[in-house]
């Protein structure tokens, strides 16, 4: 069982798990975890709030065995989207800094503020749902695998599971950061903003404003049903398998997303109403859309799908010499999706019901279940995989390895008016072809595995809402996989790797520039440090990566970064152990990703971008019985 906590932000979390022999063959394991509070960053409520419990029983035969487990899971996560940010400098040489009254390595744009999101649902009834619920995945799962020996060398293997899967993400998307008089004036010249909670005219110290758009996507029924059955067999130097894969997988779900103003601070943001010329109301609340007009009203939607996939697979292995292995396998995919999806029509509606007509409900996005389209598409593909390992001696071999396979498209295609009746005629796959050499070496004292690797990917149009466009990109890339453990002393171990990747975007209007947000080299280094006494551990992580550009444009750079991190663990006495662990000890800052392609350069810039959390310190308090 442990408990931990965080020392300089509140948060706490219990787990607890169990597992012993019953009888004869007979084991179960039962275990599960519960937390709340606000997470590193503060969103301004209790945003971490839910857990988890599993338990499995197995039982053991002459020949096999069988598990059966179940998991019911309901938890909450606060979702943060890319924050404001200033950038001044060049495209090439950016100067990224937090805005003066919002920390970017600690902020939030949940508040208090607007806990809720209100509007019509999916059947055209009044909903409201919280904020605060954040990423909220419900799943009640339960499942079994069996393996059973049979006469003759054979085996066969059965793995199964059914989830019923609902929930929610709801999280604030900055769609603009801009002064105030750009925002006010994006609404009709001489309009005036004034704060909503108490009427008094705008006056942040920083003279900036958020145009939200709330991502309100309600999972309705995202169930799905797995099996995979298999079965193989030895024959001297020759292993075969075969098996069958079935899946069902619905997707059913609604996004029902609005569009309020918001001040730009790190501390409860306040929301803004607007107001126009003739001091006439614009918004209420803060809200003055019921949908997202600065994207086409595109985001109010219902989805009512299901994907069928059937697809039987082979493997052969073969023992060449006593050196050299062989290995190739093939699985045939044929996919079956069915259902509708519908998008939105404007309507004038009373969502507040006090019998007048404001302005954002004068036109109020509502799923046009009048005008749904169907869907009922097939696709089919083979992935392939072969590859060799040879055994030069007992410490070290070389491999090798090409493999095809693809990725079939689920909701992400169905925006672009393709013909959802003919998957032959439907961008419905994204391609992969790899090939792969590798060496692994084993010492007395550690290992080093080195992959050089060459890959090529076709990427179909796939709708993306945060640039309110159609992604289509083919990619090829070439790089180097390093791993290695290196116990320097009988305490002292020191492990770490990289990436370097060479990728090139091969069509398009952007042919022969980088991928968006992919550094030339991620790497790891741990240092860890065992004290013979009482098995006390100290160890530091370093991650980072180089700069990478923040779109396919490659105008504007993110800086590279290398985060630091660390801990300490203590044994108390026997069994009890405590450990104190510290993410970003230096408090960098990280950015991941940004919305924006360039910036008018030697000017300060207003951007959108996603930056890691500062520095946090938790503890942890366990005991193993």
């Amino acid at each position: 069982m442990a408990t931990s906590f965080g020392l300089d932000y509140n948060d706490f979390r219990t787990d607890l798990e169990y597992g012993a022999r019953i009888g004869d063959g007979l084991y179960f394991h039962a275990g599960g975890f519960y937390r709340t509070g606000e997470g590193v960053r503060s969103p301004g409520f209790v945003a971490n709030n839910g857990g988890q419990v599993k338990f499995n029983v197995t039982k053991e035969f002459e020949k096999g065995s069988v598990t059966v487990y179940a998991k019911f899971l309901n938890d909450r996560a606060a979702a943060f989207m890319p924050m404001p940010m200033q950038v001044s400098g060049t495209n090439a040489s950016p100067n990224w800094g937090s805005i003066s009254g919002y920390d970017a390595t600690s902020g939030a744009m949940q508040s208090v503020y607007l806990d809720y999101n209100v509007g019509l649902g999916p059947n055209g009834e009044l909903r409201r749902d919280k904020v605060s619920d954040g990423m909220h995945p419900v799943s009640k799962s339960i499942g079994a695998s069996a393996t059973f020996e049979l006469a003759d060398g054979w085996k066969v293997t059965d793995n199964g599971r059914f989830s019923s899967n609902s929930g929610a993400f709801v999280a604030p998307f900055p769609a603009e950061v801009a002064t105030a008089g750009t925002i006010a004036n994006s609404f009709g010249a001489g309009s005036t903003l004034a704060y909503a909670n108490d009427g008094t005219p705008f006056n942040n110290p920083n003279g900036l404003v958020a145009r939200i758009h709330m991502f309100d996507t309600q999972l309705n029924n995202m169930d799905n049903f797995m099996n995979d059955l298999r079965i193989t067999k030895k024959f001297d130097k020759v292993g075969v398998t075969a098996g069958y894969f079935k899946s069902i997988q619905n997707i059913s779900m609604s996004w029902l997303w609005n569009s309020y103003l918001q001040e730009v601070s790190d501390n409860n943001p306040r929301l803004i109403n607007v107001f126009d010329a003739g001091g006439n109301p614009l918004s209420v609340n803060g809200l003055y859309a019921y949908g997202v007009p600065a994207w086409g009203n595109c985001c109010t939607r219902n989805y009512d799908t299901q994907y069928n996939v059937s697809a039987p697979y082979a493997n052969v292995s073969f023992d060449a010499t006593d050196k050299l292995s062989l290995e190739a396998g093939v699985r045939y995919d044929k996919g079956q999706v069915n259902g509708s999806f519908a998008g939105s029509s404007q309507t004038a509606y009373d969502i507040n019901n006090d019998g007048v007509i404001s302005a954002p409900e004068s036109s109020v996005s509502a799923i046009n279940t009048a005008n749904t389209t169907a869907v009922d598409y097939q696709y089919h593909y083979v992935s392939y995989s072969f590859g060799a390992n040879y055994l030069i001696d007992a410490q070290q071999s070389v491999f090798a390895r090409y493999s095809r396979g693809a990725s079939a498209k689920a909701d992400r295609i169905l925006f672009s008016g393709l013909n959802y009746l003919d998957g032959d005629k439907m961008n419905t796959l994204d391609y992969l072809n790899q090939a792969e050499i590798g060496y692994k070496r084993k010492f007395t004292k550690g290992y080093v595995y080195a992959t050089l690797f060459s890959s090529k990917t076709n990427e179909q149009g796939g709708y993306e809402a945060t640039s309110n466009s159609i992604i289509d990109n083919d990619y090829k890339s070439m790089g180097l996989e390093l791993e290695t453990s290196y116990n320097a002393t009988a305490n002292l171990n020191l492990r770490g790797g990289f990436t370097y990747t060479k990728a090139e975007i091969t069509s398009g209007a952007n042919d022969g520039n980088d991928p968006r947000r992919q550094p030339k080299m991620m790497y790891n280094f741990i240092p860890t440090y065992k004290f013979s006494q009482n098995k006390n551990a100290v160890g530091l992580s370093f991650i980072g990566q180089t700069k990478a550009y923040t779109q396919d444009s490659n105008q504007l750079v993110m800086d590279g970064f290398m985060i630091v991190n660390g801990f300490v663990e203590v044994t108390v006495t026997k069994g009890l152990s405590l450990n104190l662990a510290g993410n970003n000890l230096f408090n960098t800052l990280a950015i991941t990703e940004a919305e924006e392609g360039n910036i008018t350069e030697n000017t300060v810039n207003y951007v959108r971008a996603r930056p890691l959390p500062g520095r946090s310190v938790s503890m942890a308090l366990s005991y193993k019985f």
